[in-house]
């Protein structure tokens, strides 16, 4: 008799346990993100099709692939907090340059990528790449690493990188021909003691030639 009545009630707090679990207190109805700063929640939100379903019946490695398959993501990851919160950290992917390509824009990723504009993306101060080939794979990889290289108080006085002449443009005007970009270091630091010169001089120059690294060219 003792038995049966210890077998009634361990079935009785497994069939509870079970009810609880599968319960609404479990159901995740929309997730949590971290990270955005380009991408929109509601966009991610609809990329991943995500229907309410109980926490534990969601493969959050899954779900973490399935975000990071979206062309803006690097990375994802995602958390679980008590007891229906799922939370998607996003490494999104970082946007240094505009490319106009056949009559619209796309944007130069770090890696050398050419990715689509997001919705409600705003252009900010972006330089624009112009004169390139848009099928040259290997040119969008050395733009990337020009600007990755680049020291950020240069970056920001960018307006455009001319491919074809392999020259940037200041927002001031002024036309920096690097010429090929061996030697980028250099040719960087060089520029970069140039401009610095001529800030203190309050001098604008209009043209900059550091294509022969150990004659360089100011025309003021």
């Amino acid at each position: 008799m003792q038995r049966r009545i210890i077998s009634i009630i361990i079935i009785l707090l497994v069939l509870t346990g079970y009810a609880f679990l599968n319960s609404s207190y479990f159901t995740i109805y929309e997730l949590q993100w971290e990270g955005l700063k380009i991408l929109q929640a509601t966009d991610l939100f609809a990329w991943t099709g995500f229907k309410p379903s109980n926490v534990f019946r969601v493969d959050q490695g899954a779900l973490a692939n399935q975000v990071a398959a979206h062309v803006w993501v690097k990375s994802a990851e995602v958390s679980w907090d008590w007891p229906n919160k799922l939370t998607v950290k996003v490494v999104e992917r970082t946007p240094i340059a505009l490319v106009p390509i056949n009559e619209s824009w796309s944007i130069l990723d770090t890696e050398g990528d050419l990715l689509p504009l997001p919705r409600g993306f705003q252009f900010g101060a972006l330089p624009l790449i112009t004169q390139i080939d848009p099928e040259d794979q290997e040119q969008f990889i050395a733009i990337a690493r020009l600007l990755n290289t680049m020291p950020l108080q240069i970056y920001d006085l960018v307006s455009e990188w001319n491919a074809a002449e392999q020259a940037l443009i200041t927002r001031a005007g002024t036309k920096i021909i690097l010429g090929d970009l061996r030697e980028l270091e250099r040719k960087l630091a060089t520029l970069e003691l140039i401009l610095e010169d001529l800030a203190n001089r309050k001098v604008i120059a209009k043209k900059i030639d550091l294509r022969i690294i150990n004659s360089p060219i100011v025309i003021e």
